[in-house]
Protein backbone atom coordinates (compact mmCIF):
# COMPACT_ATOMS: atom_id res chain seq x y z
CA UNK A 1 0.00 0.00 0.00
CA UNK A 2 1.05 3.57 -0.94
CA UNK A 3 0.28 6.12 1.61
CA UNK A 4 -0.03 9.80 0.75
CA UNK A 5 2.01 12.42 3.21
CA UNK A 6 -0.19 13.56 6.73
CA UNK A 7 -1.40 16.75 5.38
CA UNK A 8 0.54 18.93 8.32
CA UNK A 9 -0.59 22.12 9.05
CA UNK A 10 -4.07 21.62 7.12
CA UNK A 11 -7.12 21.65 9.40
CA UNK A 12 -8.90 18.74 7.14
CA UNK A 13 -11.56 16.23 7.62
CA UNK A 14 -11.73 12.67 6.63
CA UNK A 15 -14.88 10.12 7.08
CA UNK A 16 -15.65 6.91 8.85
CA UNK A 17 -18.69 4.60 9.26
CA UNK A 18 -20.06 3.09 12.72
CA UNK A 19 -21.77 0.06 13.34
CA UNK A 20 -25.07 1.09 12.61
CA UNK A 21 -23.69 2.34 8.72
CA UNK A 22 -23.59 5.98 10.62
CA UNK A 23 -21.42 8.55 9.30
CA UNK A 24 -18.38 10.65 11.29
CA UNK A 25 -16.32 13.36 10.82
CA UNK A 26 -12.97 13.88 12.22
CA UNK A 27 -11.79 17.45 11.91
CA UNK A 28 -8.03 17.11 12.06
CA UNK A 29 -6.94 21.07 13.05
CA UNK A 30 -4.05 20.22 10.71
CA UNK A 31 -3.08 17.87 13.84
CA UNK A 32 -4.85 15.26 14.72
CA UNK A 33 -4.45 11.26 13.97
CA UNK A 34 -5.66 10.54 10.59
CA UNK A 35 -6.29 6.56 9.58
CA UNK A 36 -3.75 4.92 7.77
CA UNK A 37 -6.77 4.08 5.11
CA UNK A 38 -7.46 7.69 4.90
CA UNK A 39 -3.91 8.46 3.40
CA UNK A 40 -3.91 5.15 0.85
CA UNK A 41 -3.04 6.86 -2.81
CA UNK A 42 -5.59 4.50 -3.98
CA UNK A 43 -8.60 6.45 -2.14
CA UNK A 44 -9.71 9.67 -2.75
CA UNK A 45 -7.16 12.69 -1.02
CA UNK A 46 -8.32 13.84 2.18
CA UNK A 47 -7.99 17.18 1.28
CA UNK A 48 -10.77 16.76 -1.05
CA UNK A 49 -13.16 14.93 1.24
CA UNK A 50 -14.91 18.25 3.15
CA UNK A 51 -15.91 20.00 0.02
CA UNK A 52 -17.17 16.80 -1.57
CA UNK A 53 -19.47 16.31 1.98
CA UNK A 54 -20.30 20.13 1.30
CA UNK A 55 -21.98 19.12 -2.02
CA UNK A 56 -24.09 16.67 -0.41
CA UNK A 57 -28.10 17.97 0.74
CA UNK A 58 -29.12 19.15 4.04
CA UNK A 59 -31.57 16.23 5.36
CA UNK A 60 -31.20 17.12 8.96
CA UNK A 61 -30.82 19.89 12.16
CA UNK A 62 -28.03 20.25 13.91
CA UNK A 63 -27.43 20.25 17.24
CA UNK A 64 -24.22 22.28 18.44
CA UNK A 65 -22.57 20.27 21.40
CA UNK A 66 -20.00 22.92 21.56
CA UNK A 67 -19.44 26.70 22.30
CA UNK A 68 -17.01 28.08 19.52
CA UNK A 69 -16.20 31.48 17.85
CA UNK A 70 -17.29 30.34 14.40
CA UNK A 71 -19.59 27.17 14.52
CA UNK A 72 -20.47 27.22 10.61
CA UNK A 73 -18.62 24.04 9.39
CA UNK A 74 -19.93 22.10 12.67
CA UNK A 75 -23.47 22.91 12.05
CA UNK A 76 -22.92 22.52 8.36
CA UNK A 77 -21.71 18.64 8.28
CA UNK A 78 -24.34 18.47 10.92
CA UNK A 79 -27.18 19.09 8.78
CA UNK A 80 -26.29 16.60 6.10
CA UNK A 81 -26.76 14.02 8.31
CA UNK A 82 -22.63 13.82 9.81
CA UNK A 83 -21.91 13.11 13.50
CA UNK A 84 -19.13 15.74 13.79
CA UNK A 85 -15.83 15.42 16.23
CA UNK A 86 -13.06 17.86 16.18
CA UNK A 87 -9.62 17.38 17.33
CA UNK A 88 -9.38 19.87 20.33
CA UNK A 89 -6.19 19.15 21.75
CA UNK A 90 -4.56 21.56 19.98
CA UNK A 91 -5.76 24.68 22.00
CA UNK A 92 -4.16 22.26 24.93
CA UNK A 93 -0.58 21.64 26.59
CA UNK A 94 0.79 18.23 26.55
CA UNK A 95 -0.37 17.45 29.97
CA UNK A 96 -3.98 18.66 29.34
CA UNK A 97 -4.47 17.13 26.37
CA UNK A 98 -7.21 14.36 25.88
CA UNK A 99 -5.89 12.18 23.09
CA UNK A 100 -9.43 11.89 21.68
CA UNK A 101 -11.76 13.48 19.14
CA UNK A 102 -14.35 15.00 20.72
CA UNK A 103 -17.89 15.58 19.29
CA UNK A 104 -18.72 19.18 18.37
CA UNK A 105 -22.29 18.51 16.83
CA UNK A 106 -25.00 15.85 15.90
CA UNK A 107 -27.46 15.75 13.82
CA UNK A 108 -31.25 15.19 14.38
CA UNK A 109 -31.75 12.20 11.18
CA UNK A 110 -28.18 10.60 10.96
CA UNK A 111 -27.24 10.16 7.31
CA UNK A 112 -26.21 6.40 6.36
CA UNK A 113 -23.25 5.23 4.24
CA UNK A 114 -25.89 4.36 1.86
CA UNK A 115 -27.25 7.90 1.02
CA UNK A 116 -23.34 9.21 -0.21
CA UNK A 117 -22.18 9.43 -3.52
CA UNK A 118 -20.11 6.18 -4.55
CA UNK A 119 -16.61 7.70 -3.89
CA UNK A 120 -17.87 8.85 -0.74
CA UNK A 121 -19.36 5.98 0.41
CA UNK A 122 -15.89 3.75 -0.46
CA UNK A 123 -14.27 5.79 2.25
CA UNK A 124 -16.92 5.36 4.64
CA UNK A 125 -16.87 1.70 4.15
CA UNK A 126 -13.49 1.31 4.63
CA UNK A 127 -13.05 3.37 7.24
CA UNK A 128 -15.42 1.45 9.84
CA UNK A 129 -15.38 1.32 13.00
CA UNK A 130 -17.71 -1.37 14.26
CA UNK A 131 -17.33 -1.31 17.61
CA UNK A 132 -18.73 2.31 17.57
CA UNK A 133 -21.77 3.63 17.51
CA UNK A 134 -21.23 7.47 16.95
CA UNK A 135 -24.58 8.59 18.72
CA UNK A 136 -23.46 6.88 22.33
CA UNK A 137 -19.76 8.81 21.91
CA UNK A 138 -18.65 12.21 22.53
CA UNK A 139 -15.53 11.35 22.65
CA UNK A 140 -13.34 8.69 20.25
CA UNK A 141 -9.97 7.53 20.31
CA UNK A 142 -9.44 6.21 17.00
CA UNK A 143 -6.06 5.17 17.56
CA UNK A 144 -7.61 2.54 19.72
CA UNK A 145 -10.32 1.51 16.88
CA UNK A 146 -7.79 2.28 13.41
CA UNK A 147 -4.34 2.09 12.22
CA UNK A 148 -3.25 5.50 12.64
CA UNK A 149 -0.54 8.69 11.15
CA UNK A 150 0.01 11.28 13.48
CA UNK A 151 1.66 14.62 12.49
CA UNK A 152 4.93 14.37 14.98
CA UNK A 153 5.07 10.68 14.14
CA UNK A 154 4.74 9.63 10.07
CA UNK A 155 4.93 5.79 10.68
CA UNK A 156 1.64 4.20 11.63
CA UNK A 157 0.97 3.71 14.75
Amino acid sequence: MSMRPYPEGIDCVWLASDREGHLGVFITAGVGPIPVLALDSFSMPIVEIESKLYQLPTVSQAKLLVSVKRPDDFIDLAERGMFVYDWTDIGRTAQESLNVYEAAAVPTVPATIESLPSELAVLARILNIPGLVFAEKNEIDVRANLKCVDVDAPSAT
